[in-house]
């Protein structure tokens, strides 16, 4: 996975958690929207980003922008107990795929 995948993956999860945090915002979203992360200065990632999205774009899916101006630079998680969690070896025979 490269480092923007990662990357996009923490924006989605950090946008869906702005929407629960306010839910007002919620319905301006169309069902099975596909949304496009542009991040102030990161015009690399913007422009990877923006044409790998439209590139699995579904046939008449909605399409929105979300413009990220800033976040915070730490975790959020303010308090975390980590409970049965066992690294594996790859090549372990109880390693799943």
């Amino acid at each position: 996975m490269s480092d923007y995948s990662k990357f996009t993956a923490m924006l989605a999860s950090e946008f869906h958690r702005y929407l629960m945090e306010d839910e007002k915002r919620t319905p301006k979203l169309p069902e099975n929207v596909l949304l496009i992360f542009e991040v102030d200065g990161e015009d690399d990632f913007n422009r990877w980003h923006k044409e790998m999205s439209l590139r699995n774009k579904e046939a008449d899916q909605p399409v929105a922008y979300v413009h990220l101006k800033k976040w915070r630079l730490h975790s959020s998680i303010e308090d975390m107990t980590l409970v049965g969690a066992i690294a594996q070896k790859e090549n372990s025979p109880h390693a799943k795929c």
